[in-house]
């Protein structure tokens, strides 16, 4: 009985261990590589401000190309840039956080940025963004 036992514990740490490893060590996604959903800076914050559950059943954990004017180039905790896109809000637009740090675009440059919708936070935010278009 007690073998049964020790079998069966081993078989589920086994399994809970590979699930823990696989979901740490999956490949991460390249935005450059899926195709996107094209839209407007504009209207993607409008639609997260309007209806945020319905805009994150369209856009969140997809690939977004959003087209717009850069209002914004800083630089996060880990040394990555952010672009923001202007969205005719003055105070929120979309957050871009840039797959590399070789940005070749300025403020008030018109892009089409591709990357992966990671939802609402007063922003629109995307992650690993590449520039499609200057």
């Amino acid at each position: 009985m007690k073998l049964k036992i020790f079998i069966s514990a081993s078989i589920v740490l086994f399994v809970a261990f590979g699930s823990v490893y696989f979901i740490f060590n999956k490949p991460h996604r390249n935005p450059g590589t899926e195709a996107g959903i094209s839209i407007n800076a504009h209207d993607l914050f409008r639609q997260y401000e309007e209806n945020e559950d319905l805009a994150n059943a369209r856009y969140l954990d997809k690939v977004v190309s959003v087209s717009g004017r850069i209002s914004e180039i800083t630089e996060n905790q880990e040394h990555k840039q952010v672009v923001t896109l202007a969205t005719g809000n003055a105070l929120f637009g979309i957050r871009c956080t840039m797959a590399s740090s070789a940005l070749a675009a300025h403020v008030n440059d018109s892009v089409s940025i591709k990357g992966i919708c990671t939802g609402f936070l007063t922003d629109v935010i995307l992650t690993s963004a590449i520039i499609e278009k200057k």
